[in-house]
């Protein structure tokens, strides 16, 4: 039976396109679409200052995209994304791929999303 998911999102933030991956599983665009994924991080770069620790604008440690509210490291996402590593991620708000030590304007308290119920949570707020 189909599911259709409703979800209120702030302005101008896409909702996920997804597609079947090889294992048949259900993924955001972003992690199967490497030029998709590469132009939505291009844009958190640009719109929200994605940046990397080492850049001159400092933030808080705690402040990381490893610690953050919309940051998806669920088992489901992660075999989307492929990297065992444990040091990526899905952002569910600016839709790519972002490594755990990075962070942005955006950055939300409350995370990693790591459990399907804890995501399903976050989606019915």
């Amino acid at each position: 039976m189909p599911t259709i998911m409703i979800s209120i999102l702030p302005d101008g933030i896409p909702v996920d396109k997804m597609e079947e991956n090889d294992n048949g599983s259900n993924c955001p665009l972003p992690t199967q679409d490497a030029d998709l994924n590469m132009e939505n991080r291009d844009m958190a770069e640009y719109q929200y200052n994605y940046r990397e620790p080492n850049t001159s604008i400092a933030f808080r440690n705690d402040e990381s995209c490893g610690s953050c509210g919309m940051y998806n490291q669920t088992e489901d996402m992660m075999d989307c994304i492929g990297d065992e590593s444990g040091s990526t991620g899905y952002c569910q708000l600016l839709k790519f791929v972002c490594s755990s030590e990075n962070t942005c304007d955006e950055w939300v308290d409350g995370g990693p999303i790591t459990s399907d119920v804890q995501e399903e949570y976050k989606d019915n707020l």
